[in-house]
């Protein structure tokens, strides 16, 4: 993302910082091992979710994945843990020797429901492009403005494991919010992960950044090598990460997963920083380790995964990824497809990927997206939230607290636009997806008297 919208999230880190049974693969082997100290299952703390979200038997949902091994205190089983290791030249092996149908994502654990949402975005690829809207937090003021000004709501949100890793950080249950944005709304999920690691690995509680300009002392490299205290929070941490996409899939989510993004550069701990990142592939083997955890040792089922690494020495096995994802922020208003960036993205790309616009600045013009939809094929379009002086969507509120749309990245004729358009699918075009239902998100219900109250003073101002 650009420098404007790391100041946002810089903000968040600042306030963080202070509070297989793959064959091959497993140097432990079979399935993970249980502690005789574990607490309950995440299947128990899944289905527990899944209760709080009013849907205790989701179909599609079964069977569950391996559940990540959990100490009594709630945290990583890491005795557990660091039993299982990943072999990259006998993954990689094995990754050569797979052949994925075309019609299936990479994952070979795919239950029901998220191959049917699979089925769903190859049969609007190409055809139309789905509406995203990055969260920036519970009270989703970018949700509020789409609804009073369009009476709809993006088809995507996307949501951020930032602070799931950092000690004290997580305040606001992302995880929650997703089950019931799906659940109950009908929407589709996307997740990325903003991951926060210590500032000083020989000081752990020192503070967390992801930003490498902030971080002393947390070497890629190290990550991905057993054995170092950066492996060991590594391996801590994407089985945390599990834990709470654990959640989301016993709740019957599907969710598409974006991990490790904009590797293209080195402002985050896991980008392209020098030569020999790119030489000894670091950033590829903490995919690999990542991509293994999730489907070789815990078998999550809910995952179809998204690519970002956004350059061609950045590249990952064809058969770990379903969606190659690139964000794009122009410097000056440009509602126009970004078809260079397609095209760039599209030639570091492996033949029948869906490409998508993970991130962006400016919601392309859809008439635009109608005209050249035989050329730029956009799965979906997802601005960054508004928070902090992003403003990508509003900018200011009236009086009551309704968001302003920000005329300086858009009218509200093109606002409208773009959500009437037929060429975009919004939340209430979606399909009735099993286990879920339509209902208004509880933060929109909420904020629906003061809606009314201004829709009244508009009225007046006529």
């Amino acid at each position: 993302m650009n420098s404007l919208t790391k100041k946002i999230i810089a903000a968040f880190t600042a306030a963080a910082a202070g509070i297989t049974a793959l064959s091959g693969c497993n140097s432990a082997g079979g399935s993970p091992a249980q502690s005789t100290d574990t607490a309950a299952s995440v299947t128990d703390a899944a289905q527990a979710a899944a209760e709080q979200s009013g849907d205790t038997a989701q179909p599609g949902a079964a069977p569950l994945s391996n559940p990540v091994a959990m100490t009594a205190d709630g945290d990583v089983d890491m005795t557990v843990a660091l039993a299982y290791e990943t072999d990259f030249d006998a993954l990689i092996k094995q990754l050569d020797a797979k052949t994925t149908a075309p019609d299936h994502p990479v994952s070979e654990n795919t239950n029901p429901k998220t191959l049917e949402l699979y089925h769903w975005l190859q049969s609007v690829y190409g055809k139309q492009v789905i509406s995203a809207q990055q969260l920036g937090n519970s009270y989703d003021k970018d949700s509020i403005a789409y609804y009073y000004y369009t009476d709809d709501l993006p088809a995507m949100k996307g949501f951020d494991f930032i602070f799931k890793t950092t000690p004290g950080g997580d305040t606001e249950d992302w995880t929650q919010m997703a089950i019931d944005w799906h659940t109950k709304s009908g929407g589709l999920v996307t997740f990325c992960w903003h991951w926060n690691v210590p500032i000083d690995v020989d000081e752990p509680d020192g503070g967390h950044a992801f930003y490498s300009e902030q971080i002393k002392n947390f070497k890629l490299a190290n990550a991905v090598t057993p054995g170092t205290k950066e492996y060991e929070i590594a391996v801590h941490d994407i089985d945390l990460i599990a834990y709470e996409l654990q959640k989301l899939e016993a709740a019957g989510v599907p969710v598409l997963w974006r991990p490790l993004h904009e590797a293209s550069g080195k402002w985050f701990w896991w980008g392209m920083a020098d030569k020999e990142t790119v030489e000894k592939e670091y950033y590829q083997k903490l995919w690999y380790m990542i991509y293994d955890r999730l489907e070789n040792y815990h078998k999550l089922t809910n995952l179809i995964w998204i690519w970002n690494g956004q350059n061609k020495r950045m590249t990952v096995h064809k058969n770990t990824y379903d969606i190659a994802g690139i964000d794009v922020y122009p410097n000056s208003e440009d509602h126009s497809v970004l078809e260079t960036s397609y095209n760039n993205l599209e030639k570091m790309t492996d033949e029948d990927k869906m490409l998508t616009l993970s991130e962006c600045g400016y919601i392309p013009d859809p008439d635009e997206l109608a005209a050249n939809m035989s050329t730029v094929k956009w799965l979906y379009y997802m601005p960054w939230n508004s928070l902090g002086d992003g403003c990508f969507i509003y900018k200011g509120n009236t009086v009551l607290g309704i968001p302003l749309i920000n005329e300086e990245k858009m009218s509200l004729d093109f606002f409208r636009k773009s959500m009437a358009s037929d060429t975009i699918i919004t939340w209430n075009e979606l399909p009735a997806f099993e286990g879920t239902t339509h209902e208004l998100p509880e933060r929109i219900q909420m904020a629906a008297y003061d809606m009314q109250l201004q829709k009244e003073k508009d009225a007046e101002n006529k």
